[in-house]
């Protein structure tokens, strides 16, 4: 079961807030009906990240190049996320934190906490949750899209009860 956990460097890090920042203006709020509490989760904002990019956010591991979904996460005071997977629509996804921050993402038998550039690659299938954050910034991606998601599916996240 794939778990990988690097630290990317802080220039790229710096560009995808630059790039975030430059076109957050024309964000969507999709966080109504979501996992995500208490914050803003943009759209799929993929098509805003070259491939040079989205290969340094992913610490050169050759999965960039399929990477499909891409959205960005900012918690306000007390944000969360509830337990949930990504199994039904990705084979992988990851996380990459943009900034130092409170609020742990809670595997089975893992606590990670918020780091700038600390990057968390896993299989879909784990569940995971975000606790009671303050200024949180993230990136969530999904790699290796799965065929059997249906659109009346979406949003593709599952909650956990």
């Amino acid at each position: 079961m794939l778990f990988h956990i690097a630290k990317i460097k802080d220039e790229t890090v710096n560009k995808v807030t630059d790039i975030i920042n430059k076109n957050k203006k024309n964000f969507s709020d999709v966080s109504n009906g979501t996992t995500t509490q208490n914050g803003f989760q943009s759209s799929n904002i993929v098509s805003i990240f070259d491939n040079d990019l989205k290969k340094e956010m992913l610490d050169n591991q050759c999965l960039y190049q399929d990477i499909y979904h891409i959205h960005y996460i900012e918690y306000f005071n007390q944000g969360f996320q509830n337990k949930h997977n990504h199994f039904t629509s990705e084979e992988y996804s990851f996380i990459l934190y943009l900034n130092d921050s409170v609020g742990d993402t809670i595997f089975s038998n893992k606590k990670i906490s918020p780091e700038k550039g600390l990057l968390i690659i896993f299989d879909s299938s784990l569940d995971h949750a975000a606790e009671k954050s303050i200024n949180k910034k993230v990136l969530v991606g999904a790699i290796k899209q799965k065929d059997i998601l249906e659109k009346s599916e979406l949003p593709y996240r599952k909650i956990i009860e």
